[in-house]
């Protein structure tokens, strides 16, 4: 009768099979995808006749002192300040709501559009008697009203804020 196994034992692989099967598996991923592999050189040479390819392996083996002008320039108060304005102006508009402010913006632009076009055609010189008279067009009228409103909701609040 055989003696029953009480051990098995794992086949260690050398380091020139593990080579033969990393480069079989290699030969089988490239005949997978000969296309983009094509595609792939073809950028690559592209990036070497260009001088980019040489310039980024320069700006790999210089990447501690790239990080440390790069971090250097990004501590300045011009760019902190610029950065806060930024997540400012994000939370901004991360409170407003989309439609309506595409609705305004829309309004807007193209009134602003509109004004131009009138005022490059047609230039006149516009009196203290005409401001009075246009006041009087329920169109003008409806924007005197709303930017005086908005400046009087934001007198209001800079009155809060002080």
């Amino acid at each position: 009768m055989a003696k029953p196994i009480t051990a098995i034992q794992k086949r260690q692989m050398t380091e020139e099979e593990k080579r033969a099967e990393a480069l079989a598996k290699l030969k089988a991923a490239v005949g997978d995808s000969e296309e983009a592999v094509r595609e792939l050189l073809t950028l690559i040479e592209q990036l070497h006749e260009s001088g980019l390819l040489e310039a980024a392996n320069a700006l790999l083996k210089a990447r501690e002192d790239v990080a440390k002008i790069v971090v250097g320039q990004l501590n300045q108060k011009p760019v902190t300040t610029m950065v806060n304005h930024a997540f400012a102006l994000a939370g901004l508009a991360a409170s407003l709501d989309p439609e309506r402010t595409a609705k305004l913006l829309e309004h807007i632009a193209s009134g602003a559009i509109e004004a131009y076009e009138e005022t490059s055609v047609e230039p006149k010189k516009v009196g203290l008697f005409d401001l009075f008279k246009a006041l009087n067009d329920p169109d003008i009228n409806r924007a005197v009203h709303f930017f005086l409103s908005a400046l009087k909701a934001i007198g209001q609040r800079l009155r809060n804020d002080s």
